[in-house]
């Protein structure tokens, strides 16, 4: 974890998985709002999820070009966004929307997105969970690349968490809640997720409590659909239970997700 608190350091994002923003609005912005800015550096190219964890709070990432890369607007609650950086400098600029307002604190968490390929192998995600902190609920947000369609089960190691798997239109297609987590614990009897070939945004919630960072994993593994216990294709207990919860997730998986203006 990066956590940088000065102007006079400029960290390279990809030299850590976890970086937080930190400063405050002493200076006045172009708008005539109280505002500051700080400076980083990618040495590979990336995709990175920004969140701004301070109320009525704009931000702006620019290129050493001077082009807005991504931009983010939080309301009464937090907002976030991602963008695919190439090596370079960028300023990140932190402004109030409220031009009355006097002098603030703010915060950013700068995670890296990662990519997954999914084959007819499975997959495996590998991250770090944060605490959360700072109005900031911890959620990461991953891309999965399904090049070969298929029916796996999945598994997480880091337990009393959530997470969904979401297709481009924020259809929640694989869902699952390892802080209830079912009696039946055989293979056989986990549930499965047909996955169509895609990209899919994977949204992890760690647990609320969560006291330090904790690396964890999350796999996708390859499962015949038809097979079970007692040789038949009948729907398990835990297959039921999910899918009577899988409104609950869908409802939980979009208030995580803020709409915001990204642009490549």
């Amino acid at each position: 974890m990066t956590d940088i608190s000065t102007s006079t350091y400029v960290p390279n994002l990809s030299s850590s998985a976890f970086s937080q923003f930190k400063g405050r609005t002493t200076g006045v912005g172009a708008d005539g709002a109280n505002a500051d800015s700080q400076t980083f550096t990618v040495s590979k190219a990336g995709e990175y999820n920004f969140k701004i964890n301070n109320s009525f709070t704009n931000v702006e990432i620019r290129n050493d070009r001077n082009e807005v890369v991504t931009s983010l607007r939080s309301n009464e609650s937090t907002a976030d966004a991602s963008a695919r950086l190439g090596p370079g400098t960028y300023t990140a600029t932190f402004s109030q929307a409220n031009r009355a307002a006097g002098v603030r604190d703010y915060s950013m968490d700068v995670t890296e997105r990662q990519n997954i390929l999914v084959t007819a192998g499975g997959a495996s995600l590998k991250g770090t969970a944060q605490p959360p902190g700072n109005g900031d609920t911890g959620i990461q947000k991953h891309t999965f690349n399904v090049v070969q369609g298929g029916t796996f089960t999945a598994d997480i190691s880091l337990p009393n968490t959530r997470w969904a798997m979401m297709d481009k239109d924020g259809k929640v297609v694989a869902a699952s809640d390892s802080g209830k987590p079912d009696a039946q614990q055989n293979f056989l009897q986990k549930p499965t997720y047909k996955l169509q070939p895609g990209q899919y945004t994977m949204v992890v919630v760690p647990p609320s409590d969560l006291k330090s960072p904790t690396d964890f994993r999350l796999g996708l593994v390859p499962r015949n659909p038809d097979l079970t216990e007692a040789g038949t294709n009948q729907e398990s207990a835990i297959q039921k239970t999910l899918r009577e919860r899988q409104s609950r997730l869908q409802q939980w998986a979009s208030q995580g997700t803020t709409k915001t203006s990204t642009k490549a």
